[in-house]
Parts: C-alpha cells; sequence; structure tokens
C-alpha cells in the first residue's frame, strides 16, 4: 500500500506543479509503480479546472482563457511540449531518424506553433461552454489514452528515455483494465453523450497511433504526450457539439 502511494505522489511530482516533489525520493521502482496511477493525475488535475467552471460572473470567452491558465499552472504544459515536438517531427515529410532527431531538438518549429495556437484556440473558445465535469474528465481521459496507447506501442527510439519506461513497463492488461474503467466513469458522470465523444476521441488516438506507426515505427515519449492533448481536446469538442 505505503509503495503504491509513493508511486501517485512521484506520478503527481513528475507530472503536476503540486509542491510535493520534495517529499518523494526518486526512484526507478517507484516510478514504474506509479505508472498505473498515471490516469488518476488527471483528476487531480481536473479538480482544479472545476472550481473556475463554476464561476459564474464571466462570460464563456473570459472563462475558457481562466481554464487554459489554471491547466497551465497545475501541469506546467508538460505534454504540450509533446505535442509541439511530435508536430515539428510528424509534418516534416523527412524518413524516421531524422523525424527522430527533429522531434528530439529544444527548439520549437513551423509546424510545433501551428499546433499549439489551434490547440489553445479550441481549447478557449470550447471549455467556458463546458460544464464541470466535461473538464473534470477532461485530463483524465487524455492520461488514460497516453497510457493506453503506450500499452499497445512499441519504443520508436534506440535510447531509453522516459517514454521507454512508459511503453515497457505497461501492457495489454493495463489498457483493458483502464478502459473499462474510463468507459464506466464517463457513463456515470455523462451518460450516452460522454460515450460517444470517447468514441470519437478513442478513434482518434487509433488514427495517431496508425501515423506513427508509418512513420516513425513506434512510440516516444513526445508522442505519448501528443496523443494525450489531442484526445482530451477532441473530447471537450465532441462535448461541446451536445450542448
Amino acid at each position: 500500500m505505503k509503495n503504491n502511494f509513493n508511486g501517485f505522489l512521484l506520478m503527481i511530482s513528475f507530472f503536476t506543479r503540486i509542491p510535493i516533489g520534495n517529499k518523494i525520493e526518486y526512484t526507478e521502482e517507484k516510478y514504474l509503480n506509479g505508472l498505473k496511477w498515471f490516469p488518476f493525475i488527471g483528476l487531480v488535475i481536473g479538480a482544479f479546472l472545476v472550481p473556475v467552471t463554476l464561476i459564474n460572473s464571466f462570460d464563456q470567452s473570459v472563462k475558457g482563457i481562466l481554464l487554459i491558465l489554471m491547466y497551465l499552472i497545475i501541469t506546467g504544459g508538460i505534454h504540450l511540449d509533446g505535442l509541439a515536438d511530435s508536430s515539428d517531427g510528424l509534418f516534416s515529410n523527412r524518413k524516421k531518424e531524422r523525424v527522430l532527431e527533429i522531434m528530439k531538438d529544444s527548439h520549437i518549429g513551423t509546424f510545433g506553433v501551428i499546433a499549439l495556437i489551434l490547440y489553445f484556440l479550441i481549447f478557449s473558445n470550447l471549455a467556458g461552454h463546458l460544464n464541470w465535469k466535461w473538464l473534470l474528465l477532461m485530463p483524465y481521459i487524455g492520461k488514460t489514452f497516453g497510457v493506453i496507447s503506450a500499452s499497445i506501442s512499441n519504443y520508436a527510439r534506440k535510447d531509453e528515455g522516459m517514454g521507454f519506461l512508459f511503453i515497457s513497463k505497461l501492457n495489454l492488461k493495463h489498457a483493458v483494465v483502464h478502459l473499462i474503467l474510463m468507459v464506466s466513469i464517463v457513463m456515470m458522470l455523462l451518460s450516452i453523450s460522454g460515450i460517444i465523444a470517447l468514441t470519437i476521441s478513442f478513434l482518434m488516438m487509433l488514427l495517431l497511433l496508425r501515423v506513427f506507426k508509418s512513420v516513425i515505427e513506434g512510440q516516444t515519449g513526445d508522442t505519448i504526450g501528443m496523443v494525450i492533448e489531442v484526445t482530451q481536446i477532441t473530447f471537450i469538442t465532441v462535448g461541446y457539439i451536445f450542448i
């Protein structure tokens, strides 16, 4: 039980800006043990977004901007880096090794900028219209699809980064368990509209995995980040349609 709790806290320290990092000493064992709790970090993040959705003194556009700011404050934009890097590499129309080099480059390129602009435009224009349930679940959905995608992928690089730990540790059992749990939670809170949004987000994940497979023959930490951000934006986009 203690190992599980420490693993969960380590995930919080790695993937949020909640200041508990000094309380948990990093070890690879704790990190690997914490991976199965990774989707629930999304619920922690979503819990910080909920109060913003309950503010009625602002119009939807202002509320959307506040939600973006809160999201960035809590997460530090950690997966947005993966979205930008993956966009630069995948849309460069180069061969595998060059794509991986571009994705590893710390500088952001044109496609990365475009991806982030589109992301923030969609987020700011839609999020403020949604009720608290959609925003609570949004980060959870993205992180669950991150786990599922990693569970059914190969690692694309030769060197072993953090993405390697995700992909090597997680397997089909993790994917099935988290998929069933995610469907149950979404059905309970959002009923049929949530399941439709979840289904379309699942199809978006499969489309991304097909692109990754054809271009770089697998996944990296950056592409997992791209899956997380794209699927959660897809989820709230479909949710907006059902308002």
